[in-house]
């Protein structure tokens, strides 16, 4: 443990460097420019949070959109009686029973 300390105060001692202004002000901007990086990336980290919550959002809407069409398929589903084939029967059938009405009717009347 005692040789690790030793080394770690050797590293650090002996890697000091001084730097110039312009080495300084070049580090400054570069520092400016991660921290105008990271708060751009935090912000469009948020943006897509609120995207990603909008866009969950809109399946819950959808799927609940789904559900009452279903519910709007069985209510306007033709029942058995509204069948366009049994019209046709009952309109035949008055048909030929109305014809039958009129012969019987003309045929008492002669």
């Amino acid at each position: 443990m005692k040789k690790f300390i030793i080394l770690l105060f050797l590293s650090i001692g002996l890697s000091q460097t001084t730097f110039t202004d312009e080495e300084i002000t070049n580090l400054e901007n570069q520092f400016l420019q991660f921290e105008f990086q990271v708060d751009s990336i935090s912000t469009q980290d948020s943006l897509k949070t609120v995207e990603i919550d909008l866009l969950n959002h809109k399946i819950s809407l959808l799927e609940e959109d789904v559900a009452l069409t279903e519910k709007k398929v069985k209510l306007v589903k033709p029942s058995w009686y509204e069948n366009k084939w049994l019209y046709f029967s009952y309109g035949a059938i008055l048909g030929v029973s109305v014809t039958e009405l009129f012969n019987s009717i003309k045929n008492i009347i002669l």
